[in-house]
This record gives C-alpha cells, sequence and structure tokens, in this order.
C-alpha cells in the first residue's frame, strides 16, 4: 500500500472485507448489469476511503448515498462523505481503458471526483488522479490531476454548511424553524388537510388531539421544472416520551397529481429505508407511525435522477 502524501497514485489490495460489504449490495439489484456496477462503485468508494484514511482524513461512508441499498438502485452514485467537507464522487475505471465515465446525476453537489483503477483481478486498486468538476460523460483520463495535488486541494474547500436538523418537540413551546410555517400561513383558510392517526382517531383522547403541532413546508424540485411539493407534518403526544407522527405530501398546485414516479422513503437513523411510496395518479401520499423522544428519522423525495432529504430529531 502506498501511503506517502506525495504519491502519484495510491496503489492497495482491496481487503476481502470490501469484497463482502460489495457482494451484500450487489445481492439487493435484480438486474446482472446494475449489481456488476454497484459492485465495482464499492470497491472505488471503499478505495478512496482508505486513501483519506492513510492520511489521516475522517471518512462516512454510512452517510453516503452510495451505502444506501435503496439509492443504489434508484441511481449511478458512488458518492463518499467527507464530514463537514460535503461529498467526493468516486469512479471506477478498468485497466486499459482511457475515459472514465461519470453519469450527469452526480455532476453536481460534489467537491471533487477521484478516479479509482481497478485490475481485471479485482484484488488491486490504484487511485490514479481527480478532476475539481466535470461536464462531460466520457472523461479522458489524460485530464485527470495529479493525485500528489489532491491532499492540499480538499484542504482549501470550504467546509460544508451543516444545517440542524429540526427537532420537532420544540414545536410544542412554539420554537420556530427556519422554512417550516403555519399551514395557514402558505394557504387558504378553506384547505383542509386531515390526517389519519397510527390509531384511529376515535380512540384518541380530545386533549391530546388539542396538543398536537402542525407545520408545512414547500419542497422546491429544481430539476422538474420549478416543481413544489408541500410537505405537512403533525405531531401528535401519546405520552412524555413518546409521539405519534403523520406526513403528508400533495402538490402545492392544489388539487393536482403529484408527478408520476415521484418517491417518498422514510429511513430511520441508520439510513435503512422503512417504508416506502410511489405517486401514480396520485393527489397525496401519507406515512403514519410512533417515536420516541430524541429519536432520529428522514423523509427522502426521489424523481427522475433528483433526491431532497429532510431530517428530523423528534
Amino acid at each position: 500500500m502506498i501511503t506517502n502524501r506525495k504519491s502519484k497514485v495510491f496503489r492497495t489490495i482491496i481487503p476481502l472485507k470490501i469484497h463482502i460489504e460489495a457482494e451484500r449490495f450487489r445481492c439487493y439489484q435484480c438486474q446482472g448489469d446494475k449489481a456488476k456496477k454497484v459492485y465495482l462503485n464499492t470497491l472505488a468508494v471503499s478505495t478512496v476511503s482508505l486513501y483519506l484514511n492513510s492520511l489521516g482524513w475522517s471518512t462516512n461512508l454510512e452517510d453516503s448515498d452510495s451505502w444506501n441499498p435503496v439509492l443504489q438502485t434508484m441511481m449511478d452514485v458512488a458518492d463518499l462523505q467527507i464530514p463537514s467537507y460535503g461529498k467526493l464522487e468516486c469512479r471506477f475505471v478498468l485497466k486499459g481503458k482511457d475515459t472514465v465515465t461519470i453519469p450527469p446525476e452526480v455532476w453536481s453537489e460534489r467537491i471533487g471526483y477521484v478516479i479509482v483503477e481497478l485490475e481485471e483481478s479485482l484484488n488491486y486498486a490504484t487511485v490514479i488522479g481527480f478532476v475539481r468538476q466535470v461536464s462531460q460523460i466520457e472523461l479522458p483520463l489524460s485530464e485527470l490531476e495529479s493525485l500528489a495535488e489532491f491532499p492540499t486541494y480538499l484542504s482549501q474547500q470550504k467546509r460544508a454548511e451543516i444545517i440542524q436538523a429540526p427537532t420537532l418537540n420544540k414545536w410544542f413551546s412554539n420554537h420556530q424553524d427556519q422554512n417550516w410555517r403555519h399551514f395557514e400561513e402558505l394557504f387558504s383558510s378553506n384547505i383542509s388537510v386531515n390526517f389519519r392517526s397510527p390509531q384511529k382517531l376515535a380512540d384518541t383522547a380530545k386533549d391530546k388531539l388539542s396538543s398536537a403541532v402542525q407545520r408545512v413546508k414547500l419542497i422546491e424540485l429544481e430539476k422538474n421544472n420549478d416543481l413544489s411539493i408541500a410537505l405537512v407534518l403533525n405531531i401528535l403526544p401519546k405520552t412524555k416520551q413518546e409521539f405519534d407522527i403523520s406526513l403528508i405530501i400533495f402538490n402545492s398546485q392544489i388539487h393536482q397529481y403529484l408527478p408520476k414516479g415521484l418517491e417518498m422513503i422514510i429511513t430511520d437513523r441508520d439510513s435503512y429505508p422503512v417504508m416506502i411510496a410511489q405517486a401514480n395518479e396520485t393527489e397525496t401520499i401519507e406515512f403514519c407511525f410512533s417515536g420516541n423522544l430524541g429519536e432520529n428519522f428522514s423523509i427522502e423525495f426521489a424523481l427522475n435522477e433528483e433526491i431532497i432529504v429532510e431530517s428530523f430529531i423528534i
């Protein structure tokens, strides 16, 4: 393994544990070509993680989209999360090729693109260089910058802004979270949104209903003709430690269908998908579940090549 900070390449044997992880992700895929690509993407991302770790950089595989089986299925993604800095895209190229494929869906929201050459046996991998930005699907390897310059480049990147996830229990004290509004502030008073409860409302005490809190946020799908989706969240206390959560989305242009194919995914604190629904001539999508004080969850909106994630703490 080459770990010299000024090395022009980083070559390493691919540990067995990485192959085991790649095989685990591959098994989620039904199509052979997709399964192979997920396997190779995993090798590339893991190799870049090893490289950065050898230089003293922290990486977070678990929070990377490339480590989420649902997102692996929907996208061709090979990102690596660098805490407080952002995402690196780690693309593989097979030895002997002179171009590397970088799909348009990863041309934005990346702080750089690191290229990993995989030998035919898949026993060895070599980080051969990087580029700062991408605007073509087939990138000639001759355009890569030297890996010797990469540590300096990465150190100079502006740290990614950390957005604090809303803490829902604070809403009961009328705490205001940026971008979350009272329903009446955004929609006419003659429009109502009726939630189901994880338990039937008829079985819920009136005093609990009176203490429910509701907020709404507009989700802008910028890659889809400036489409705006309204996300309404309702939180209802069951006990001091347990809460009922209801989520509903609808087209902000009232009484219009949600875009066909829009997926709404609820993930737990480990980014594991626990609830999934897809719009198909549908005006609304709703989820209902319960959670304990301090637990966190996320909502992922996916349409075509765009993914938006909203995270919360109960």
